[in-house]
């Protein structure tokens, strides 16, 4: 009976030393299980997003392509400012009065000096007074003076008028086939007259009327 205690003493202290190792084992291997998914945890909840770190998602800015599968916005072109058109003025024609109209023609020995440009539009240049008239107006002239200067002379005496008045009519006959006095007569008259002061002045007078329409046609 003494043995059958002592031998189930053993057993019993052999099942203890067993059961002691047994534990002395897991333990270690647990703790290491344990410890290591705690740190993985750790890990993972120590582990930032990078969005969420700044607080606000990153955007990137639009550079005028494609967004949201959207037709792509075009700026409008912009039209320079077209440049101003510079024309030059057109030239003025040089129309003489038409020789028709009453109320234009003859004109007085004051608008054809007035207007030159008239003079040049019906003769085409300038001429002088001996072309028409001839050696006796060059003489009594004392030169030969261009048309317009015969109609702006100064002179006070009856010479002077004849030029003046004689050049008037000379033009308004060129001009008109309608006036009072032809061009031959005219120069006849001119001519006549041009040799003594006093029969330069009763001329002057005549040639004065006709310009001025109280003459009537010869």
């Amino acid at each position: 009976m003494g043995s059958h205690k002592n031998g189930k003493s053993v057993l019993m202290c052999s099942l203890l030393i067993w059961f002691v190792s047994q534990q002395v084992t897991v333990t270690p291997a647990m703790s290491r299980s344990v410890g290591g998914g705690l740190a993985e945890e750790k890990n993972y909840s120590t582990t930032e997003s990078p969005e969420a770190s700044h607080g606000t998602p990153h955007t990137t800015p639009s550079h005028g392509g494609r967004s949201g599968g959207g037709v792509p916005s075009q700026s409008a072109p912009l039209t320079p400012p077209s440049a101003p058109v510079i024309t030059n003025p057109p030239s003025p024609t040089l129309v003489p009065p038409a020789p028709t109209n009453p109320n234009s023609s003859p004109f007085s020995c004051d608008y054809w000096r007035a207007h030159p440009e008239a003079i040049l539009a019906l003769l085409g240049y300038w001429c002088t007074l001996g072309e028409f008239f001839g050696l006796p107006a060059v003489s009594a002239f004392g030169r030969d003076p261009s048309l317009l200067e015969a109609l702006s002379n100064t002179r006070s005496d009856g010479i002077g008028a004849l030029y003046r008045e004689g050049t008037a009519s000379l033009l308004n006959s060129l001009l008109d086939r309608n006036f009072a006095l032809t061009t031959q007569k005219v120069r006849e008259e001119f001519n006549a007259a041009v040799i003594s002061d006093k029969a330069a002045a009763t001329q002057a007078q005549l040639f004065k009327k006709a310009n001025e329409r109280h003459l009537k046609h010869h």
